[in-house]
């Protein structure tokens, strides 16, 4: 835990540096929680979703909700503005007295930057600053989208979760509806096949040995203040500001996996980034070659090949690296010489004074963009893409995950949900 005096230090620097511009917070005090939900033309969702947290069970503390309305110089026709603001408006009525809701708008955002990772980082940053003058910087931030209901535990949880002081952010548990009459039947055979990819690929990297294998999702992830701040805030992405935000938030220490209440993200199509849930939904239902299938398990052997002996490395001279890549796989030797792995790799090592220390900043250098990018670099010249059921269920076999026979995508998925329930993960 970091010592108040520091903590406060550091939240201060962090808004120095990045002064709010949209406006801030009305003080309350006492707000023990604050979620912030980015909302770009969310008339059919927003509603759905602030009821179900207005029928939460009560915390103790007091919730502070933050709607981030915005939209786009693109948007020229005010009446998307205005037909949002009252939406929100309309939707926020009839609050617990212990839930409030404020309305941020971020009008005619600029094109380069526009999308949800600008609009969550002008609500967090909103979020941090009333902590700061709250002198709270031990508060919690907690990111959903505007589509995404919750259990009716949701704050208890995240509550309890944060109580110990050790922790400092957290993923929440999510499922995507998989069954039901609100969607047509294809999208909820499109979200069973992306839910498992996205299971799959967490658990594969956890079996290869990677350090942080969590998942990225921004409308399942909670942190303190001043974790927020160390983080550097949410960039300000079109898509996937979430996987990069938590690439400097979780090695931070203290982050872990809230796993005794759940989220609930729309399954919904969406045209609006070029990858995530949305896309990958609207990819399927479009007859997409790519679509329900994911990266060969044989690259994540390969991987964990490479991490088994990675602490070699820091005895190897630089004109013996070449040689020491004949005892990997094909496509980790060849990624290694290319990428300019061994070049990163004497920056990290000139820095560390013993093996303990480098084993500690590989994982700053090989890091979870790193996998990507090499899982994108083994598929386009040593491997194929292969369908998800088949590479699960490899996986399962391989972690013990079941004993039963899985004869279809939704079995397979929810037995893969039941592990990670029970196995929630840690960061010390």
């Amino acid at each position: 835990m970091i010592p108040y005096k520091q903590a406060y230090k550091m939240l201060e620097k962090y808004l120095s540096r990045h002064p709010l511009q949209h406006g801030e917070l009305g003080s309350s005090m006492n707000t023990a929680v604050v979620v912030v939900i980015p909302a770009y033309k969310e008339e059919d969702y927003l509603a759905a979703t602030l009821n179900s947290l207005k029928n939460c069970e009560q915390p103790k503390g007091n919730i502070r909700l933050v709607i981030v309305l915005n939209s786009s110089i693109d948007d020229e026709n005010q009446e998307v503005e205005i037909r949002q603001k009252e939406l929100a408006q309309k939707a926020a009525a009839d609050t617990p007295s212990w839930l409030s809701v404020d309305i941020l708008e971020a009008w005619r955002l600029p094109k380069k930057h526009f999308g949800a990772g600008l609009a969550r980082r002008i609500g967090m940053d909103a979020a941090a600053d009333l902590f700061y003058r709250e002198n709270n910087p031990d508060g919690i931030i907690v990111a959903l989208d505007a589509d995404t209901t919750v259990e009716r535990t949701y704050f208890k949880a995240i509550e309890e979760w944060f109580s110990v002081p050790g922790r400092s952010g957290a993923n929440i548990f999510f499922e995507h509806p998989i069954e039901g009459e609100e969607y047509p039947a294809a999208i909820y055979e499109a979200i069973i096949k992306y839910e498992l990819h996205l299971r799959y690929m967490k658990l594969a990297h956890s079996y290869a040995g990677f350090l942080y294998p969590f998942h990225s999702m921004g409308s399942a992830m909670a942190m303190r203040a001043v974790s927020y701040a160390r983080a550097g805030g949410v960039p300000r992405k079109q898509a996937g500001e979430d996987f990069y935000f938590l690439q400097k938030l979780i090695p931070l220490g203290g982050f872990g996996e809230l796993n005794n209440c759940t989220v609930f993200p729309s399954p919904r199509l969406s045209d609006r980034v070029i990858f995530g849930t949305g896309a990958a939904i609207t990819a399927h239902i479009g007859g997409s070659d790519l679509a329900g299938l994911t990266y060969n398990i044989q690259a994540f052997e390969d991987l964990k090949q490479f991490f088994e002996v990675k602490g070699e490395l820091f005895e190897v001279a630089v004109d013996a690296y070449e040689s020491w890549t004949y005892k990997l796989s094909g496509s980790m030797r060849s990624f290694l010489l290319n990428s300019g792995f061994f070049d990163e790799l004497e920056v990290i090592k000139r820095d560390c004074a013993t093996r303990a220390g480098f084993d500690k900043r590989f994982f700053e250098l090989f890091n979870a963009f790193k996998v990507v990018k090499y899982l994108n670099y083994s598929h386009g010249y040593f491997y194929e893409r292969t369908p998800v059921f088949d590479m699960a269920i490899e996986l399962s076999d391989r972690l013990g995950i079941t004993d039963e026979d899985l004869l279809s995508e939704k079995e397979l998925l929810l037995s893969y949900r039941k592990y990670e329930r029970e196995n929630p993960l840690f960061v010390n």
